[in-house]
């Protein structure tokens, strides 16, 4: 967490991560996987159906959500990879040292308050992507975790996908 002027303003460290880890990609299964196995999967054809769709339509807010950081950044005139090394400084409390001088400081702060901005927009256009295709939070939460861990669940999604 990034905390400037005592800390008022909070933000994410690191752009790149803003989004992170919040849509799942289907992945090679390393092992075949049985009849059983696919038939044992606790999810519908359906909520895996609408799991496919929410995730495609997640990952491409999430994509809008990453650019609009990097514009929010770039507006600043930082690039990312300042911003990056400036909120790591910040968060080391080494901000005085590593920014160049006080308009660099007053950029990073000001692209900080920028980018906390986007956040609660980005959250909810995410939640809404999600929903708009029929799952609760909750159930995309269930399914992305199974998703995660589960290969029966993996092939199954990896199916379903090749049908459409």
């Amino acid at each position: 967490m990034v905390l400037l002027k005592k800390g008022t303003i909070a933000a994410a460290v690191i752009v790149a991560s803003v989004f992170a880890g919040q849509a799942a990609s289907a992945q090679d299964a390393s092992t075949p996987i049985t009849k059983e196995q696919l038939e044992a999967v606790e999810f519908s054809d359906d909520e895996l159906r609408k799991f496919i769709k929410a995730n495609g339509a997640a990952v491409e807010v999430q994509k809008e959500g990453r650019d609009a950081v990097v514009t929010t950044i770039e507006e600043a005139n930082l690039t990312v990879d300042r911003f990056n090394e400036l909120a790591q400084a910040n968060k080391q409390k080494k901000l005085d040292e590593v920014a160049t001088d006080a308009k660099e400081k007053e950029a990073f702060a000001n692209a900080v308050k920028a980018v906390v901005k986007l956040q609660p927009e980005n959250k909810q256009k995410l939640e809404k992507a999600i929903t708009d295709e029929g799952l609760t939070l909750e159930q995309y939460d269930k399914i992305h975790a199974a998703f995660q861990k589960d290969v029966a669940v993996q092939a199954k999604v990896q199916l379903l996908m090749q049908e459409q």
